[in-house]
């Protein structure tokens, strides 16, 4: 967005910047909801499908090589479950992703709906509804979403101690009043609101200012 404004190395730098695995989404609508064999998945607002760690440790492996797992880690969300008012009568929303390489351009509904069905057997007979949205489709959809990748970057060690670029301050971009607060930066993805809180800080900073630490409440 900057372009030539930014300064030489930190757009090296940027340019640099490593992606992670992607995502392959699968949106659902369910009647009845996920049969689940464990009932206490039928009660969680997100299942994370990985089976045993060997099996994780495989489809991670698979995925960031390039290659679509044979049996890759899903996530299911469920919100309707705290929010019913997503539903409609006995069809409830229901979505998924799969890790898949970087870019990833096939199809992997039916391995999603595989994973799924091996811990929820009769799934497919209780979709009414469904739709895909591919990691090519993901980046159309949000730019910041660089092939597929949802959590804006690989999260290898280097990545987690030095984002997007070693630096003193990650949320400076060289350009006086621009910051990065993005989950390319500290802490990273998950963390929801501290990449902005700390980036708000950095400018306070450049301008001068403090924020005084919120008072504890008093017991």
């Amino acid at each position: 967005m900057c372009g030539p404004r930014l300064p030489a190395r930190i757009r090296r730098a940027y340019t640099c910047y490593r992606h992670g695995l992607a995502a392959y989404k699968v949106d659902l609508a369910v009647e009845g909801g996920v049969p689940w064999r464990a009932e206490v998945c039928r009660k969680a607002g997100t299942v994370h499908l990985g089976g045993t760690a060997e099996e994780i440790a495989e489809a991670e492996q698979a995925a960031s090589r390039g290659r679509m797992p044979r049996r890759p880690f899903v996530l299911v969300a469920q919100q309707y479950l705290a929010d019913p008012g997503r539903s409609a009568g006995d069809i409830h929303p229901v979505w998924a992703y799969a890790h898949v390489p970087h870019g990833y351009d096939g199809d992997a509904t039916a391995a999603v709906l595989d994973r799924i069905e091996q811990y929820a057997p009769g799934l497919r007979d209780r979709v009414v509804g469904l739709s895909t949205r591919s990691p090519v489709q993901l980046e159309a959809y949000n730019p910041n979403y660089v092939g597929g990748d949802i959590l804006t970057g690989a999260n290898s060690l280097a990545s987690l101690a030095f984002r997007p670029r070693p630096a003193l301050d990650p949320y400076a971009t060289g350009i006086p009043g621009v910051y990065l607060c993005s989950a390319a930066t500290p802490p990273g993805a998950g963390v929801h609101g501290m990449c902005g809180h700390n980036a708000a800080r950095s400018a306070l900073r450049e301008l001068g200012l403090t924020v005084a630490a919120p008072a504890c409440p008093s017991p």
